[in-house]
């Protein structure tokens, strides 16, 4: 087992919920951060299907993509509307709900990368910023010998990120000095007596978003019960944010063979496509779920064709006079791609982390459209 607020800490580092935009609802929406979590189930929408299955199989969270609670105004909570059986089903059968939804969008690894790889990209980049993270150094004053165990704890929750490279660190040994006084426990040393120790700086960067995390964890792992360390604003920015991403094709083909291929990979009955069938693809763009809003930033990116989910009409209109070649995924097929991604996260986190706990994918099919 293992408490709710340990997967959410993970879950943070994953996709952190600052990423989400402004009208956006992720985190947990329903449940006790202090609760033992035996059984997770993953699925993409708190559908009463889903529900019903978490029940079913003793899950006690369903981690999803979607926000069950989004852009309705609730004034109260009844057992005869649909919200109010889904809340009065989860809280009666004390089940936890969280989300991740445009921060995991965000996020890399996320399921804009998800997809991008699924659709046979390369050189995959943003294809519209939001954000550039702060950055700060942290710099704390360990006893010989309990260095690694500092740095691990540290960089485990998010530390020492610069670009492609993790656990990055700088250690440089020195003596430190204290005299702790009455009431102190000191781990090494007496009360009313000076002591010198011989002692490692360790210092690392972190982004502004994880640095109470990381201190968190450097606390816990440190020795003293009063470790020093310092925490310094830096002039570097960290990585760039955003959504959608553009990349290319290994090899060139035609818009018809390529919505071939993405009918096949995403497991498509049919897929509706915009544009010339004979046209040449080699650059791709695109944004999961409802993205249509970033389709002229594909095509002044250089794009030839652009997927994403529930094209409207007048939408494919503009996308034919743009010259643009246009896939609709659909908004399910898109981002139901992300289940078993965050089904193998919360799994490696418990191989990691030693969590006595089953992570489960769910069965339901959440496709709400058929083709007859």
């Amino acid at each position: 087992m293992v408490l709710l607020k340990e997967i959410i800490k993970q879950m943070e580092i994953f996709a952190p919920s600052h990423l989400a935009e402004e009208w956006d609802n992720v985190g947990l929406t329903i449940g006790d951060k202090n609760k033992q979590i035996k059984k997770i189930l993953v699925a993409l929408d708190v559908i009463p299907e889903v529900i019903e299955e978490a029940i079913q199989i003793g899950a006690d969270l369903i981690v999803t993509h979607h926000p069950m609670i989004l852009f309705q105004k609730i004034k109260n909570i009844q057992a005869d509307t649909a919200l109010g059986k889904k809340i009065y089903a989860l809280i009666q059968n004390n089940i936890s709900a969280y989300c991740a939804h445009t921060n995991l969008d965000i996020a890399f690894g996320g399921t804009n990368d998800t997809l991008a790889k699924i659709a046979g990209m390369e050189n995959i980049k943003i294809l519209q910023q939001t954000s550039q993270e702060e950055l700060k150094k942290i710099v704390v004053y360990v006893p010989q010998g309990y260095e690694e165990n500092v740095r691990q704890a540290m960089c485990d929750v998010g530390a020492g990120f610069i670009g492609k490279y993790s656990h990055c660190s700088f250690a440089a040994e020195g003596i430190g000095t204290f005299l702790p006084l009455e009431g102190t426990k000191p781990f090494l040393g007496k009360q009313d007596v000076l002591e010198k120790a011989k002692e490692v700086r360790l210092e690392t960067i972190v982004s502004q978003s994880l640095c109470n995390t990381v201190l968190e964890a450097m606390k816990k792992a440190h020795p003293y019960e009063e470790p020093a360390y310092d925490v310094y604003t830096v002039e570097q920015k960290g990585k760039c944010y955003g959504i959608g991403r553009i990349g290319t094709l290994k090899e060139s083909m035609t818009f018809k063979e390529y919505s071939t291929f993405l009918k096949k990979q995403l497991c498509l009955d049919s897929i509706r496509i915009v544009g010339e069938k004979n046209k040449k693809i080699q650059t791709v763009a695109l944004c999961t779920g409802s993205g249509v809003e970033f389709m002229e930033q594909a095509k002044k990116m250089g794009a030839d064709v652009y997927l994403t989910g529930d094209i409207k009409f007048h939408e494919a209109q503009r996308a034919i006079e743009m010259g643009l070649c246009v896939a609709d995924v659909t908004h399910y097929a898109g981002e139901v791609i992300i289940v078993p991604i965050l089904q193998q996260f919360l799994e490696q986190k418990a191989k990691q982390y030693h969590w006595k706990i089953e992570v489960i994918q769910s069965a339901v099919n959440g496709q709400v459209f058929e083709h007859i």
